[in-house]
Formats: C-alpha cells, structure tokens, sequence
C-alpha cells in the first residue's frame, strides 16, 4: 500500500537512498527517518521522524475538529493504487514478481470488541526499504508550507480547508492517526525474494520495523480506535463515509465479506450500454431528487487528450434553490480523480452560466493533492472546462433544434442562467446567443423566438434586429417607441428580464443584423411624411421654445420619427444607459447617475401642431411653460414613471380650470 499517490516512483527512490545513507551515519535529508541510537535487535528497528514531519503529525492527531471521516478515503485510495500497481506489474514484469493471489479487491474488518477497523488488499505491498521510505517519510518538498497553512486553521468553520490541505501536501495516510492511537501496517511486496515487513507506529514522534507475518502479497492496515473514534467501528458509519467518498472505486470493497460499493461507476461505462433508467436512478442518487427525478438532457462523455477523463453530467428537471446565491455556497459538479471522490461540489468545471447542471467527473489526470485554491489555476481542469463546456452547449443546440418543446422546458427553467454566458464568455457567445429565446411584438404571450427564427423571418431589406428593454411584456408593449413599428408591420423583441441589458451590450450582432434599441437614437425607417415651409418654421420654433422651457431636465428636443399616436416620448443617446437600465442601477445603488435624455415630440399630432401655432403666434405666452413641462410629464408617464406628483397634479389642474373657464366663457 501506498502512502499517497503524491510519494511518485522517483521520490520512493529518492527517500528509499536516504534510508540507505542515514545507516551508514551520513546527513539525511530534511524530511527523510532515522534511526535511534540504542533502540534496535535483531528482529526490530526503531526510527525518529525528522522534526518537521513530528509538527505535521502533532497537527493532524490534535487537529480534532476537522472531519475525521476523510482517513478512510485517504486509506482506500491507497489500496487501490496498490492494486493498480499490482495488475501493471504482473504484466509489465512477470518474471521478477509473485503472482497475485485470488480477486483483487480490498476488505475492512471491524472489531468492535478490540476497537480496530482494518483494512487489506492484495496489491504490490512494500519491502522494508519502501516502508521505511513510504510511511517514515513525507516526500512532498512543502511540509513546511503545510504547517504553516495547517496551523493557521483554527476552528471548525475552517474545516474543508483542512481536509484539502491534507490530501495537498502528499499527509493523507497520516490521517489514520486523526482516529488511531495506534497503527500497523503488515506487509509483503510482490517483488520475488521480498520478506513480510510490520511497520508500527502511535504517531509519537517514532516508529518500529520488524519482520511481519504476511504470507501473500498485499498490505494489512490495523487502525487501534481511539475512545472518541469508536463510530468507526461501526459498520453503518464506515459503510456510509464509503458510499460517500469511494463508491465508485473499481475494485470491490467488502466489508465482513459483502461488497459495499458500486465498483463499476456509470461515466466509465459506454455511453451505448448505458440505459434510461440507469441515468435516472444515477440523477436521482447524486442529487437526492432535490431538482427532479429524472433529467432533461444528459452528457456522457469522455476523452483522452489532451487530458484524459470521464464525465456525467445531467441538465435537471428544475432549477436548485441555490441558483442565485453565492458562488461559494452553491453546489457544483462531483469531482474524482481515479473514482475517489475529492471535491463534494466542484466549481470550477463549468463556467458560471452553465452552473445549473449536475453530474460528475473523473479525471486519471488529477491526483488527490487539488484544492479549491489550486484549481483555479489548474491546466488539467482548464482543458477539462474548455471540452465540457462544449459538449453542453452542442447539446443544448441539438435539442433546440430537434425537440422545441423540451428545450422550451429546459429554457424557462434555465434561460436567465444561460443568457450569462453572452456576457462573459466571448468565446462562445455566438453559439449561447442562438440558444436564447425571447418574446416578441408579433408573437403572443410566452410563444419564445430565437434570434435566428427573427433573422430568417425580417423583410431582406430591413438590417437590424429590433429589440425594446423593459419590466414586463405587459410594459413594454404599451410604449410609444413601438408605434411606428407596428405600423409597418417590423417585429421587436420584448426584453424583460434585468440580464437582457448585458445581453444586447455583449452582442452587437447576429447572423450579420446588427441589434439596436429602439429607444436609442435616431430612426429612421422611411417614408417620412414631407412638411410645408411654414409648418416646419412652425415645429423648428416650437423645438427651440420648448427647449428653453425644460432647460437641463432634456439633453436635446427634437422631431419624431417614431411616435403615430403620442405626442411625447424620451429617447437615449447612443451608447448612454436607456431607462430600463438606468432603473436597475437605481435598484442596485441609489446613487446612480442619471443622465439627460432626449424629448421627441410628434409632429403630427394636434396637441404639438396646437402648440406650435401658438408659439408662433405668441413666443411669451405663460402657458409654453406649462405645455413643455406636461409634454416631458406625459413622456415619463408612458415609462411609468413620475418624478414629482404633486406638481404634476397642480399642472393637470391648470389645464382643466384653464379648459372648463373657456367652456364656461362660450
């Protein structure tokens, strides 16, 4: 058995010579055992763990507030690597090993009477120099970098970061001593001519060598049970910690004879030997039907380069109550390296708008040394990223165009989610762009469209997708800016939702159609209707009156091409915020500024044609006041919005006794 995948073959043999030059009294290496003086026989030998490794011990078995469950992760994975180690070399180098005896698998015994747990497989074992070397040693270069970070955790909220941190620094078999007063370790290498070899130790700053009692290859661990750590005598506990971190380990586990694990996992199945019900069981197991019972779409892949792994992964029937929280609260996808479970919930194999999916992954690539910290950084996990990625959004496309029904399920469930990645991915920001669905003018109620469907459907003259922000559908088809639109029979798409405003800025173009708001800028759709000389003096002066009238409260006022039936309307710059966002930031922080938007005012309607003939007629009329500020008044009432009520009250209370003293008079 292993110590940890991290001890490679090159730092076994690297320690192995250490041993080698510590008994003939030479200077061992920092990290390296050595032996007591006056403590050896014939039979037995007893080491001192170097300083630093006695801190990291003293750590770890004092450490009492962390999960100690994770011992027995730590311990299966090695076993398992021993009989990988095992099937490679009874190929690779039959002649010079012993033929492994019976199925390869791995057995934990529990003895309640004497408080041990013990676990044995029948992998490649260790000669006394690779025990000495593998277990007497921590041959990762960081072992002070572990005591510092260890000793800095110092309550139980810091769990997780210490359960990372000893799978990181290469300690994990010294986790045994989280729960141990004592450990054994009998064992017998496959290499020929090799004796049994018992390695013990209580973690107290030694340990002994002594000949062992094996008589077949494998390695035999007796963990001796602390009083507080008797529940790991039970079979329930052990049974559950193993259903929770090595379920999917390819050898049998058995405990007192019966297998407890589901030893095949299903990612590492092939994909067409997989049934239906296979996938909706294995949904149901990974997320306690939390989000369904059965997935909307499933991805089953795997590869082998450039990195070499396995995945599962499954879109849910509905969304998680988590999908909104924050990052490091919400759960993500099972990560294992080599089936071993090492991160319960995986954040960094999806990007942030694909974090509704579930599943899991399995890389041969990753040891269990990776923490949260590392992973950020991880080539391996980048590439792995980079290819799931894809894979989901290639699928997503393909039920989008083969089954519009279920990807309307998964859209009304997940859309707000995936119009994220519009944003922030700009890699694929085209793709996830044709996977969005939205409302629009000629649509009905809830019927979704895509922005290729808009494409195809426009008139081959007509260059933009058209596209309004608002609260609601409800709002934003009673706005003024659509007049025109709905007059030349032009569509415009309803966005109404708070993410749609980082949508169209991250995409300015689809399918070669520019998007454009129809509440930025100028329009100009044709047709325009041709005005005399004297009605455009007229308008030009009602413009510039008007103007003076409302002073900082507009940008600018102009003539409208868009309104037909309104006599007022506000209408952004290009490239300022509309009021749809304005609205949001406002939300967000009420300091927002605001900035100066512009007043469109409709030539053809009376109320403007009335107004500037009065103006003409009489440039110091008292009312051109009160009529400017009721038309900036009636532009922000269409938007839903009052900025001063009660002076909005008084002005519509001018009017009317202004109105009824004229009916009255004649």
């Amino acid at each position: 058995m292993s110590k940890n995948e991290t001890s490679d073959e090159k730092a076994t043999d690297e320690t192995a010579s250490d041993e080698q030059a510590t008994a003939k009294k030479t200077p061992a290496k920092k990290t390296a055992a050595k032996k007591t003086p006056g403590k050896q026989s014939a039979d037995q030998t007893e080491y001192e763990f170097k300083a630093e490794v006695q801190r990291v011990l003293s750590l770890v078995i004092n450490s009492l507030y962390i999960n100690s469950e994770v011992f027995l992760r730590e311990l299966i994975s090695n076993a398992s690597d021993a009989l990988d180690k095992a099937r490679f070399l009874g190929l690779a180098d039959q002649d010079n090993v012993i033929e492994q005896e019976g199925e390869p698998g791995i057995a934990i015994t529990l003895d309640s009477e004497n408080s041990t747990l013990t676990i044995e497989d029948n992998g490649v074992g260790m000669t006394r120099d690779e025990t000495i070397s593998e277990l007497g040693t921590i041959a990762h270069s960081g072992t002070g970098e572990f005591v510092d970070k260890f000793a800095k955790l110092t309550d139980a909220k810091d769990k997780d970061k210490a359960l990372e941190l000893i799978g990181q620094f290469g300690v994990g078999f010294y986790a045994a001593f989280m729960v141990a007063t004592r450990v054994d370790v009998d064992t017998l290498s496959m290499k020929k001519g090799s004796e049994p070899v018992l390695w013990r130790s209580s973690g107290a700053g030694s340990f002994n060598v002594m000949p062992g009692e094996r008589n077949k290859p494998g390695t035999r661990v007796v963990l001796h049970l602390k009083e507080e750590a008797k529940e790991f005598g039970d079979r329930w506990r052990v049974e559950a910690v193993i259903k929770k971190y090595s379920d999917f380990v390819m050898f049998p586990i058995r405990i007192d004879d019966d297998v407890v694990n589901e030893s095949s996992a299903l990612w590492r199945t092939a994909r067409s030997e997989v049934t239906d019900e296979q996938h909706k069981e294995f949904f149901k197991h990974i997320t306690q039907g939390r989000v369904g019972d059965e997935p909307l779409a499933t991805v089953h892949y795997a590869v082998d380069a450039p990195v070499q792994f396995s995945a599962l992964l499954y879109v849910p029937e509905k969304a998680a109550p988590d999908l909104f929280i924050p990052q490091k609260e919400r759960e993500g996808l099972r990560l294992y390296a080599k089936r071993v479970l090492i991160m319960e919930s995986c954040d960094t194999l999806l990007p942030i708008y694909l974090r509704f999916v579930r599943g899991v992954v399995d890389s041969e690539d990753l040891t269990l040394n990776v923490s949260r910290e590392t992973l950020q950084e991880n080539r391996t996990v980048k590439q792995i990223e980079q290819q799931l990625t894809k894979q989901l959004l290639k699928e997503l496309g393909r039920i989008a165009d083969e089954d519009a029904e279920r990807y309307e399920t998964i859209w009304k469930q997940f859309g707000l989610v995936l119009k994220e990645g519009v944003s922030v991915d700009w890699k694929n920001k085209d793709i996830i762009a044709g996977l969005c669905r939205f409302e629009s003018l000629k649509g009905k109620a809830e019927e979704l469209t895509s922005l290729h469907q808009y494409v195809e459907a426009k008139a081959e003259d007509q260059e933009e997708i058209w596209y309004i922000n608002g609260p609601s559908r409800q709002h934003v088809e009673r706005s003024p800016h659509l007049e025109v639109f709905r007059d030349k029979d032009i569509d415009v798409l309803l966005l109404t939702d708070p993410i749609d405003e980082w949508v169209v800025q991250g995409l300015a173009e689809f399918e070669g159609a520019k998007l454009k708001s129809v509440v930025h800028g100028q329009l100009d759709l044709g047709d325009q209707e041709e005005r005399d000389e004297a009605d455009e003096k007229k308008l030009a002066g009602a413009v510039a009156a008007i103007t003076a009238a409302l002073g900082d409260k507009v940008g600018e006022v102009r003539l409208s091409n868009r309104l037909t039936e309104t006599a007022s309307c506000l209408v952004s710059k290009e490239g300022d915020p509309g009021a749809n966002l304005e609205r949001i930031m406002k939300i967000m922080d009420d300091r927002a500024a605001e900035k100066a938007r512009i007043l469109e005012i409709n030539p053809t309607h009376p109320l403007v044609k009335n107004f500037a003939t009065l103006i003409d007629e009489d440039k110091n009329s008292p009312r051109i006041q009160l009529y400017s500020e009721m038309l900036f008044d009636q532009a922000l009432l269409s938007e839903g919005v009052v900025e001063d009520p009660a002076k909005l009250v008084k002005r519509i209370q001018d009017l009317l006794v202004e109105a009824t003293s004229k009916a009255s008079e004649g």
